[in-house]
């Protein structure tokens, strides 16, 4: 017997040192609702886009009332004494990728979005098949794949029609490309009415000029910065809490809302793990399914960071699960599953919500430390299921934030696990305001805002390649790329805004679009919009072209355009002029992507 439970005691030592704890006990619904269903929009298309004068008023009106929303208290971390790090973040990464030569070429489209005045803009945006959309707070716009300008930008409201609540609009916008329904998703909150409201759109086909069915959802409680993701049963939201004994945790009947019925449901959960007291500012963020579902009977999942500074205990990440019951909805259930440890990191970053340094002013930016940025992305890789998230950190133990973040796995079967981690910050700049993904080939990608006393906030990118990722080692290898470089600080305020957006293109599964913002002399906040792609600087076996004879005697773009289709890869094919050998191998670039041809005789390419 005393062997037994001496076993049992290790047993429960190994768990617990994987990061593992006893599994909670679920939760059920507060809250079961059939959404108010009010047909489809008015063809995007059809609606003029607002003049100058029109935006500038209607950017005024919600300036006002999101400063009313943002009277944050003073968040403060009382455990800070005894919390970890005690110095630099243990996962710092302070060098930058290697460049490839090849930067420019990652960077793909790059243009202008949308602007707004002082109000912070709050940038998101997702790509589709033949479109990108883009919101701010209040506004969207629709543009082609290069940029042009297709709808708007015009009022957000306008999606939504005459909903409860569409008269007015109360920010943080959220845009999604739902690729297994070829939908898109759009959200807003609203609280100009006696009840708060979740306002919700689903386009009628995947062109999102189209018309939209329009959803009006009574939340009850101001669902402030909520985040969304895609999910097989679910489209599921989680926000921030302001009130106790208050729903933060929701699923909306997508299948029903895909065809515009009238019956689709919500319901609604009261978190009751939410790390420390501080009432605001803690969202459980739920994953987006990207590419192939999770397999069918898998909860939607929601994740959490519990930062032990402010909250106390040890650094983790906790993941919840939500099973959905759309015949019996109360039966629906919502779990703490796994508490997992994660390298120690402080989100204390200067003093309150005054974090990020710039240029020639004492005015610093809030940071939004402390919280998983974006939705993490969920991808079912057939063997196994990985995730990808992060958030902004004190890298350096002396206020230069930088961007930590995870890939995390599951196999079949199995829990979640780190897979890798680590924290981006290669210089004295600042990084935050993150978000990232993974493609199809397991390259991540991640952009964000940078800013110091010596930079103007600007917007970059990086990202880890496939023969990193293999290693798992916690390094963005890619050297950072520069999709916009700022020339003016921001005075009078700390808030740059609350999120930036990265999504995967679904027509290659490659591809990465990311918009942030930046800010001129007048402090009108701007957006731009961007692709890029992670170029390997070393070869994909996978794509090695076999070459023999010599330059006179082959032709080598025919040779590697012949191998590429064999392979499927398409025939956008070019070369760079040159001698190549195995020492100074052959480049060439297929659908936007640098590949290294290994077995070359020493042809010469004009």
């Amino acid at each position: 017997m005393k062997k037994l439970f001496v076993l049992i005691l290790v047993l429960c030592g190994i768990l617990l040192g994987h990061g593992m704890q006893a599994q909670d006990q679920p939760i059920h619904p507060k809250t079961v609702q059939t959404g108010k269903y009010y047909g489809l929009s008015k063809p995007l298309r059809d609606i003029p886009p607002l003049s100058d004068q029109q935006l500038k008023v209607l950017d005024t009106k919600e300036k006002d009332k999101k400063e009313k929303l943002n009277d944050w208290p003073v968040r403060t971390y009382p455990f800070e004494s005894t919390a970890l790090p005690n110095g630099p973040d243990p996962v710092w990464q302070k060098f930058d990728g290697t460049p490839t030569g090849f930067e420019t070429d990652a960077l793909g489209v790059n243009f202008e979005g949308l602007s707004g005045f002082p109000d912070p803009p709050d940038p998101v945006g997702c790509i589709g098949p033949n479109h990108y959309m883009q919101s701010i707070n209040s506004v969207y716009a629709i543009y082609n794949r290069t940029g042009t300008l297709l709808v708007g930008p015009n009022n957000l409201n306008t999606l939504f029609g005459n909903v409860p609540g569409a008269n007015c609009n109360s920010g943080d916008p959220i845009i999604l490309y739902d690729d297994q329904a070829g939908r898109w998703l759009v959200a807003e909150f609203s609280i100009c009415s006696t009840n708060d409201m979740m306002l919700i759109a689903i386009s009628q086909t995947s062109d999102p000029t189209g018309s939209w069915h329009q959803y009006s959802f009574d939340v009850g409680d101001r669902p402030d910065y909520m985040k969304f993701g895609v999910w097989r049963d679910a489209y599921y939201m989680g926000t921030n809490t302001w009130a106790a004994n208050s729903n933060d945790i929701y699923a909306f009947e997508r299948s029903k809302m895909l065809n515009g019925d009238q019956t689709a449901k919500m319901i609604g959960f009261d978190n009751i793990w939410r790390p420390g007291n501080f009432m605001g500012v803690q969202i459980a963020v739920p994953a987006d399914n990207d590419g192939a579902f999770a397999p069918a009977g898998k909860p939607g999942i929601f994740m959490i960071l519990n930062e032990d500074g402010y909250a106390g205990g040890t650094d983790q990440l906790w993941i919840m699960e939500l099973g959905v019951n759309w015949t019996t909805p109360y039966l629906s259930t919502f779990n703490r599953t796994q508490q997992i440890n994660v390298a120690a990191f402080s989100g204390a970053i200067n003093t309150g919500w005054n974090n990020i340094d710039q240029p020639g002013t004492i005015q610093r930016l809030c940071a939004v430390s402390d919280i998983v940025m974006n939705a993490p992305q969920y991808r079912n890789f057939g063997t196994h299921e990985t995730m990808v998230l992060c958030h902004t950190v004190d890298a350096s133990g002396t206020n230069i934030a930088g961007m930590r973040w995870y890939e995390l796995r599951r196999l079949t079967g199995g829990v979640w696990s780190i897979r890798q981690q680590g924290t981006y910050a290669p210089d004295g700049n600042s990084r935050w305001m993150g978000s990232i993904h993974m493609n199809a080939k397991k390259e991540i990608g991640m952009g964000y805002s940078v800013s110091s006393t010596t930079v103007y906030p600007s917007i970059r990118v990086c990202g880890q390649n496939a023969l990193e990722n293999a290693t798992a080692s916690g390094i963005m290898n890619v050297a950072e790329m520069s999709v916009f470089s700022g020339s003016y600080s921001q005075s009078g305020d700390n808030r740059w805004g609350d999120y930036t957006a990265c999504f995967i293109d679904p027509v290659d599964d490659r591809t990465f679009w990311y918009t942030g913002m930046y800010v001129d002399n007048n402090n009108k906040r701007h957006t731009r919009i961007a692709s890029f792609n992670i170029f390997p600087s070393s070869i994909y076996v996978d794509q090695a072209v076999a070459v023999s004879g010599n330059g006179s005697s082959i032709d080598p773009v025919k040779t590697v355009r012949e191998a590429v289709d064999a392979s499927g890869q398409g025939t956008n094919i070019w070369v760079k002029g040159g001698t190549y050998n195995e020492t100074n191998p052959l480049l060439f670039k297929n659908s936007g992507r640098i590949y290294k041809w290994g077995a070359v005789s020493n042809p010469i390419i004009k």
